[in-house]
């Protein structure tokens, strides 16, 4: 099964059956999203795709990121670099989960929450969405470093 196709309770379960007790933790803090004004569409983005299926249609999850346009995926990376330090916390845990799951998502979220942010977010977030689509197609949650390619 994708990982699109997986509810987050599936990942969690992969996390703990593969020994990845912190992993999990890491995974389950990013999945509340943000509690700031601006939350919509950087949980849209950073979150719902950690989130996979949800059988509650309140909730962001997969299908939301993936109907979104890369206008809004830049967007989401403008907002979350300008309000540094509104989000830090709540992005540090998301780069926290990508660690596990996707290492090259996590180089990038890393970016953001640094002093230095990248000049040219439009190729980050162009580069953020194709490897989470990369991840989001894989059967292994976990990153194998291509090992299950």
């Amino acid at each position: 099964m994708k990982n699109r196709d997986k509810e987050w309770k599936q990942i969690v379960q992969e996390l703990l059956a593969a020994g990845r007790e912190v992993a999990a933790w890491d995974y389950v803090t990013a999945l509340r999203g943000p509690d700031t004004s601006r939350e919509w569409l950087v949980k849209a983005v950073f979150t719902a795709p950690l989130r996979g299926l949800s059988l509650n249609s309140v909730v962001t999850n997969t299908s939301d990121f993936e109907r979104l346009s890369d206008e809004s995926i830049v967007k989401a990376f403008r907002l979350a670099c300008e309000h540094r330090h509104e989000f830090l916390h709540y992005l540090i845990h998301t780069e926290s989960a990508w660690r596990t799951l996707h290492r090259k998502v996590s180089f990038l979220l890393r970016g953001l929450t640094s002093f230095t942010p990248p000049e040219d977010l439009e190729s980050w977030a162009k580069e953020y969405k194709a490897l989470v689509d990369e991840w989001l197609d894989r059967e292994n949650a976990i990153d194998t470093g291509g090992q299950d390619d």
